[in-house]
């Protein structure tokens, strides 16, 4: 029984040192665009934040019927979102988001900076089909212990109010395995 007990309190240590705080509030957008600043060029005009709850609304999307129930936003040449994260300066980050584009909305350029350092950016042709989510990991250097994360799309033609859909925002101090020691590993807030 000892033996049984003992590899696995060690495995549950391992994996509460290894697992990372969550820094990215309301990533998947199911309290709307709570937790975000929404940037508009024009502050008259909402943002597309959506929950597809109807099986009529996610064809108006582009999205395949799996995404029924999802909460997105959608970004386009006139508006972006952005929310400050509690960092570590220097440390690494990784973060982890879905995106799809608007069927036949011209192609589209999505936008991601930490501190306005871009930290990923993706052309998404045009395309016709219908929108699956495709996840994505983005890894980044904390510029100071409070940083702003920032999405926007450019329209680089087609309808620049049509852009692409997002979700799932989640950013986590990236884990770091001693190649060496293994079992050393350096704790995560």
């Amino acid at each position: 029984m000892k033996k049984t007990i003992l590899p696995l309190c060690f495995f549950v240590l391992f994996l509460s040192t290894v697992s990372a705080q969550e820094l990215v509030h309301n990533g998947n957008f199911n309290a709307g665009t709570n937790n975000w600043q929404i940037l508009l060029e024009d502050p008259n005009l909402p943002i597309k934040a959506q929950v597809i709850e109807h099986s009529k609304d996610y064809h108006s999307y582009g999205l395949a019927d799996s995404y029924v129930n999802t909460n997105f936003v959608e970004l386009d040449d006139k508006s972006a979102i952005q929310q400050k994260i509690l960092t570590t300066k220097s440390e690494n980050y990784t973060l982890v988001f879905a995106y799809t584009h608007r069927p036949n909305a011209g192609d589209k350029q999505l936008v991601i900076t930490a501190d306005s350092k871009v930290i990923y950016t993706k052309t998404i042709k045009d395309d016709g089909s219908i929108g699956m989510f495709k996840y994505v990991n983005a890894y980044f250097k904390a510029p100071s212990n409070m940083t702003k994360l920032s999405f926007y799309a450019v329209s680089l033609n087609g309808a620049e109010d049509q852009g692409v859909l997002l979700t799932d925002i989640s950013c986590k101090k990236t884990a770091e395995i001693s190649i060496d020691n293994p079992t050393k590993v350096q704790k995560l807030r």
